[in-house]
């Protein structure tokens, strides 16, 4: 069998021609292409490379942020770049998974038992487990910052990008449908008596949406959220707040059968049914068309970028345009995984011979932006420090911030910080930053950080630590570049490791800065902490910065200890892939 590939009638063929015998009995058994349109558009498929799995896939492959990853059914979970280079493995304990779902940073969680989950960095290594009490209900979602919302038995959970778990919700009944990021950024699912719970990222009470018919699965824009429904229906809501609940837009469109795709993109949203329905609707909910697409046994996928929508099975995979005109035709034989696409263009299968393939199919594409939390920024910390000061007669006194910071320590132990993280991140930033201000008429506020005491500040940074939500890295770089006590550096580079994220490369930078002159042996040690740290919940070497501050350490005037604690830290990130 030959691999090819189609497009439509007016585009010229792309690819390239692929002789001889040996190739062609390897192609043989190979996840292959096929095409639709007449004889003279077709043009080989152009493969990218094939990869050695070991076993046929079994979960995935999976598409993000420039990896793909995959298992198979010799217990190795794999991860790969798009372009194929092999980063990381891991052997796991099951030949099976329920799903691979992966953040935006290259990492991705995994199922571990029958009840658990694991965080996996981009060299396969674990970086955090949890027991969830219950078998997940689906793949977790991710929010823009790395926030992980899984469902458990009737249970909505809530971890940081560290694993610390901040909230739980009971749900009012089971899941329908696997959870995704809705408008505000918070976690949204559908629930099997016909409703929808709409969550704060911070948690709290959630909006409530009755449906009528349980949700097999929802799609969301900043400001939308869609839901296809079990009776086929697809419905849209602009979700107005808690207390409102939201706007349904016009009547609901109607596939004919049960849905088994929904997805967003600028264009609106697409949703496809189990009859080979596919369906486009605005963002205000009115059918744009409808188009009949050859799907088989039903079972599909479908996926969605700017002017593209894409529909994939374990036979064939098919582009389409925002009008509905097919543009690319891609048939799949001994392909054993459903199929996934990459922004790049390329599509992935693992194949019969324990193969995962990778070809050429479309330009590249872009996907709409998910919904986004808002970051912690210097405005909105202002405002929280400001707003101490109207109520409380000595924000800035050590002890009463201190009450404050106790408080706020027992609610992320007992995962009851629900609603009120985002107020206490801000808090914990204004008081790590040196920021709240003396009531008005209480005097000339006193020169230098306050609260005064180093204590409130180490403290107030060990808490965003613990907390593990990145938006608090670039406040903790400001506070070890600024702040005057050494004690207060060291912590702040201390909870960036607690946190394991560092998106921008700007606490690596930070610390390369910081060792172009000596530093005192406390914040050294954490330095080192700090730079091991991000690189164990990392697991690759995107920013070297962290490489120069190791070296200059290494070979500063320090004691030995630390030079010998340097050099251990420099071999296993310079180990790392």
């Amino acid at each position: 069998m030959r691999g090819s590939g189609s497009t439509r009638p007016r585009t010229a063929p792309r690819g390239i021609a692929f002789s001889g015998l040996a190739l062609s009995m390897l192609l043989a058994a190979a996840p292959c292409f096929g095409q639709d349109p007449p004889p003279d558009t077709m043009a080989e498929a152009d493969t990218l490379f094939r990869f050695p799995v070991g076993g046929v896939v079994t979960a995935g492959p999976v598409i993000a942020a420039g990896r793909a990853w995959l298992l198979s059914d010799s217990r190795t979970l794999y991860v790969l770049t798009v372009d194929g280079v092999a980063i990381g493995k891991r052997v796991l304990p099951d030949r099976r998974a329920p799903f691979i779902a992966c953040d935006g940073y290259g990492r991705a969680v995994v199922s571990e038992g029958s009840a658990g989950i694991a965080l996996v960095n981009k060299a396969g290594q674990e970086v955090w487990r949890a027991d969830l009490g219950a078998a997940p209900a689906s793949a977790p979602a991710f929010a823009s910052d790395g926030r992980v919302f899984v469902a458990a038995g009737t249970s909505l959970l809530t971890f940081a990008p560290n694993g610390t778990r901040l909230w739980l919700d009971a749900l009012p009944a089971a899941p329908s449908a696997p959870i995704v990021i809705g408008p505000g950024g918070g976690p949204a699912i559908g629930l099997a008596d016909g409703s929808v719970c709409l969550y704060p990222p911070d948690g709290g009470v959630s909006a409530t949406l009755a449906l009528g018919s349980a949700p097999v699965a929802l799609a969301a824009s900043s400001d939308r959220l869609a839901a296809a429904l079990s009776d086929g229906r697809v419905v849209v809501y602009r979700p107005l707040g808690v207390e409102s609940g939201a706007d349904e837009l016009p009547d609901a469109a109607r596939l004919g059968s049960r849905p088994i795709g929904l997805a967003y993109c600028s264009d609106g949203f697409y949703a496809l049914g189990a009859n080979g329905t596919l369906l486009a609707i605005d963002a205000d909910g009115r059918e744009r068309w409808r188009i009949d697409v050859p799907i088989g046994s039903g079972q599909a996928l479908l996926e969605a970028f700017e002017d593209r929508v894409v529909v994939l099975t374990k036979a064939a995979v098919r582009s389409y345009g925002a009008d509905g005109e097919i543009y690319r035709t891609l048939r799949l034989s001994n392909a054993v995984s459903m199929p996934a696409m990459a922004p790049s263009g390329a599509v992935f299968a693992g194949g019969a011979d324990w193969i995962l393939y990778a070809y050429r199919f479309e330009r590249p594409l872009s996907a709409a932006d998910a919904p986004s939390i808002s970051p912690l920024d210097y405005e909105a910390i202002s405002a929280v420090a400001r707003e101490e000061s109207y109520w409380s007669i000595a924000p800035y006194d050590d002890s009463i911030v201190m009450e404050r910071l106790d408080y706020i320590e027992n609610s992320i132990g007992s995962s009851t910080i629900s609603g009120e993280s985002r107020n206490s991140s801000l808090y914990l930033a204004a008081v790590a930053l040196g920021m709240m201000e003396a009531p008005f008429g209480s005097g000339p506020a006193a020169a230098g950080p306050s609260p005064r005491g180093p204590l409130p500040r180490i403290a107030a940074c060990g808490l965003l630590g613990r907390m593990g939500l990145p938006q608090a890295v670039p406040i903790l770089v400001d506070v070890f570049e600024r702040d005057p006590e050494p004690a207060v550096q060291a912590a702040a580079a201390q909870a960036v490791a607690k946190i394991g994220l560092d998106p921008e490369g700007r606490a690596l930078g930070a610390f390369a800065r910081a060792t172009e002159r000596r530093l005192d042996s406390r914040t050294a040690a954490a330095v080192i902490d700090a730079i091991d740290g991000l690189y164990r919940a990392s697991g690759a070497l995107d920013e070297r910065a962290g490489i120069l501050a190791l070296v200059r350490i290494f070979g500063g005037d320090y004691p030995r200890d630390l030079r010998s604690r340097a050099e251990k830290a420099l071999l296993r990130v310079s180990k790392a892939r």
